[in-house]
């Protein structure tokens, strides 16, 4: 059984394991961050921690998943994870429990002992943020000079010490499409393979305020988009890297903040799951720096909290997870569903295409 039946078979009530607790934990150790990117919409970034779980708490978060049958654990939030001091520790237990784990990090408090730490614990995936394939261009968004050059050291420095050791984690890109960015589609890929990275994922845009819609791509932008996805697609197949180029080929897939996902045209008979638009709160629970639960990235925040609760309480019982169920089996996701990536929705029409094999 691969993972998206294995996940399907989770979703409907049927892992062999008998589990029924989230499939993936994704944890935020801290929203603050050491960068000032102009297209970011969190905005606690510099501020004091404020209500942050503790370190203890942390570990004892993935104790329980582990319990409740997680296999996965992302590590990433509205911040720079490794401001956080806690951070390695957690991973550590990540990985000491036997659960598979992804950090996604700028990059630039990479240092030694970091490195050292994911090499030795065999961190199984590092997504670094580079949002150009230029210093000036990556600098510029991310709003802090010397940005660009300290992550690619960090990341050249990290791929030499997992390649000594034979040990450590695969490398991903991430890059947030920009007006900037449009014209080094294709350099991010070479950029991506210079540094041993196996993956460029290409993202979409949430601009609300005019900081944010400033980076929005115009009319000149769109018109050349297409030939520079391109371009890119054809660089990625010929050095092997894997990129999610071709799903912004399609307008839709840039449009987030505007359209609802879709809910699936089914039959008249199909079993509720078949309805949802998505199925992450059925196998996905993501856990905000202070606590406070979603069933992903985009709805962070908005339930109850496991700061005092037990994270298998709150899966079962939390108001704000029943309500977003009941809404995706009827059809009809929440209003900030808006904001979602095309990547994630990718993701759940693939666990969505299984349910049949897992209801059968």
């Amino acid at each position: 059984m691969d993972e998206l039946d294995a996940i399907a078979a989770r979703v409907v009530g049927r892992d062999p394991d008998g589990a029924r607790g989230p499939w993936t934990l994704e944890l935020y150790p801290t929203l603050v961050c050491n960068l000032s990117c102009r297209f970011c919409d969190t905005t606690l970034r510099h501020q004091r921690p404020s209500g942050e779980l503790s370190a203890a708490r942390m570990l004892a978060l993935v104790d329980e998943a582990a319990a409740m049958g997680a296999r996965r654990v992302m590590v990433l939030g509205g911040g720079e994870p490794l401001i956080a001091p806690h951070t390695i520790d957690v991973m550590r237990r990540v990985k000491a429990r036997g659960l598979w784990g992804s950090l996604t990090t700028n990059g630039t408090l990479m240092g030694p002992a970091v490195r050292a730490a994911l090499v030795e614990m065999a961190w199984d995936e590092v997504h670094i943020s580079i949002d150009g394939a230029r210093a000036r261009t990556h600098d510029h968004l991310r709003g802090h000079a010397g940005a660009f050059a300290r992550t690619v050291r960090n990341v050249c420095a990290l791929r030499a010490a997992r390649d000594r050791a034979q040990s450590g984690p695969r490398l991903s890109l991430h890059t947030v499409l920009t007006r900037d960015n449009v014209d080094e589609l294709d350099a991010l890929i070479h950029l991506a393979h210079a540094l041993g990275a196996d993956a460029v994922e290409l993202d979409a845009l949430v601009a609300y305020r005019p900081e944010q819609l400033a980076f929005a791509l115009g009319p000149e932008d769109e018109s050349r988009l297409g030939e520079r996805l391109r371009a890119g697609i054809a660089v990625a197949e010929r050095l092997g890297i894997r990129t999610t180029y071709a799903r912004f080929l399609d307008p839709g897939a840039r449009a987030r903040g505007e359209l609802l996902p879709p809910a699936p045209v089914v039959a008249g008979d199909a079993p509720d799951f078949a309805r949802a638009p998505c199925l992450k709160a059925w196998h996905h629970l993501t856990v905000a720096a202070d606590g406070r639960v979603a069933a992903c990235c985009v709805l962070a925040g908005e339930g109850g909290s496991v700061a005092e609760t037990s994270l298998a309480s709150v899966w079962q019982t939390d108001p704000f997870l029943q309500t977003l169920r009941a809404g995706m089996l009827q059809g009809r996701p929440t209003g900030r569903c808006v904001e979602c990536s095309e990547n994630l929705l990718v993701h759940e029409r693939a666990i969505s295409a299984r349910l049949p094999m897992a209801l059968a």
